[in-house]
């Protein structure tokens, strides 16, 4: 069985939930390109990562749009593999394809809807718009780029797969 993700569900909403996730560590590449092709185009680099180093297969594959320090978005998208829990960066190997790179994730808060069905991009952008909006009527403000996660390989079933979005989140500020 496929490790997943290490997460503590904090509170579950209506179409979503809040989740407190575990700091892990991002092999991953930035690929220009249609959103819904790049996952495909990364996935030789990433692949070819892990199995010349013996490092488990994990889900989700993760996707978000990148961005500039300054939080501009550039046109790439991010696309990672999740290493297993308990990896350090310092003690993975470095990627020989200088395209990947290893990238922290500390603990971080997060909402995250999850959908049985199709990899297209449009159904990810729906659901954003509705999280975002859900999520600012009930005091979350937004604290990084949306992820589009994918648990299922490519062979599954397209109405079985899993996939979420997941979006950063800080909590609500108490009123007092």
């Amino acid at each position: 069985m496929t490790e997943v993700q290490k997460y503590q569900v904090l509170s579950d909403l209506p179409d979503m939930q809040i989740r407190l996730y575990e700091p892990c560590v991002l092999a991953e590449i930035a690929m220009a390109g249609e959103p819904n092709r790049v996952g495909t185009q990364a996935f030789g680099p990433l692949i070819g990562y892990i199995s010349q180093n013996s490092i488990a297969m994990t889900a989700p594959v993760l996707q978000e749009a990148a961005t500039t320090g300054r939080g501009e978005m550039t046109g790439d998208w991010l696309v990672s593999f999740v290493m297993p829990a308990g990896a350090d960066a310092q003690d993975l190997p470095i990627p020989k394809d200088s395209r990947v790179v290893l990238r922290e994730l500390p603990e971080r808060m997060a909402a995250a809807a999850t959908w049985s069905g199709s990899w297209k991009y449009s159904e990810v952008e729906k659901r954003i718009e509705q999280m975002k909006s859900a999520l600012t009527k009930l005091g979350y403000s937004i604290a990084g780029q949306p992820q589009w996660a994918r648990y299922d390989p490519p062979w599954k079933p397209w109405f079985v797969r899993r996939n979420e979005v997941i979006i950063p989140v800080n909590p609500p500020i108490q009123q007092s």
